[in-house]
């Protein structure tokens, strides 16, 4: 089940012959709210819901994607997760981590899936990622019970300063080179954990200005998500609607040769198949 925001009300969402189709949920505010007793909701009204359900529901709509909004804006965490893919630590330069790499993102940072930036600097870089959305939530969570602790996934863009993030030396500015205002993208909607057959297999890409520049199978992640749940949750508390972002593979324009940063104008496009696609324009 894939659960977003339209016209300021929480839509159940299915995808039919290419198409988003939606009801509107009248009894809850936004999918703040939801998630805030996504326990309950799952248990007493997501647990027998199917796609076919919201498709054959006399008062399903046909969706415009550009309409859809900000799906979450009510987080207080965002922990990040660098150097995840092993393509990019390469391009990075970067060794292989013995853990998690955790950094923070400013929830000030979050935007919808149509977005628009500003440049920062020169130097500004795509990373297209999966999002973990935490439902449960919790403390000590052990790899096991991840999954319980989740409510879905959705697609996101880390967007990075690279001028900012080796300001005292490399990568030494991590959560402010990443948390300018809309930096923070997210969407198109949540897409439920027990709505994905096979997550390892999804493909991520990034294009930008129409040009491919990330593709990679989420499988390729070296840390998968129950092992970031239950690492994250070993040192923090967990809380319904935060988000993860997990990392993102090679293909960014720091790894390229010579070189490549954003510029007005551009466009760059994150897509992960069975969880939809969100677009940044820069201004």
């Amino acid at each position: 089940m894939k659960i977003g925001m339209y016209e300021g009300k929480p839509v159940l969402i299915t995808v039919h012959n290419e198409q988003l189709w939606g009801t509107t949920l009248e009894t809850y505010q936004d999918l703040d709210e939801i998630l805030t007793n996504w326990v309950d909701f799952q248990e007493t009204f997501l647990v027998n819901l199917t796609d076919e359900d919201v498709l054959s529901n006399d008062h399903a709509r046909l969706l415009m994607p550009e309409k859809l909004e900000q799906p979450i804006k009510n987080s207080r965490q965002l922990p990040a997760i660098g150097f995840n893919y092993r393509d990019h630590l390469l391009e990075m330069n970067t060794n292989l981590p013995k853990q998690p790499n955790v950094f923070n993102k400013f929830v000030s940072s979050l935007a919808g899936p149509n977005n628009q930036i500003s440049l920062n600097s020169d130097y500004v870089d795509w990373e297209s990622e999966l999002v973990i959305v935490v439902g449960r939530g919790g403390r000590n969570i052990s790899r096991e019970d991840a999954e319980d602790a989740i409510a879905g996934f959705m697609v996101g863009q880390d967007l990075s300063d690279r001028e900012l993030q080796k300001i005292n030396g490399d990568n030494t500015q991590f959560t402010l080179a990443k948390s300018a205002k809309n930096y923070s993208p997210i969407g198109p909607y949540l897409t439920t954990l027990g709505s994905i057959a096979d997550l390892e297999s999804q493909r991520l890409t990034t294009m930008v200005n129409g040009q491919l520049m990330q593709d990679a199978t989420l499988g390729q992640m070296i840390f998968d998500f129950q092992t970031l749940v239950s690492y994250i949750s070993s040192i923090i508390e967990l809380y319904p609607g935060d988000l993860i972002f997990t990392g993102t593979p090679s293909g960014t324009g720091v790894g390229h040769e010579p070189q490549v940063f954003l510029h007005p104008g551009d466009i760059v496009e994150s897509n992960i198949e069975s969880l939809g696609t969100i677009t940044t324009k820069v201004n």
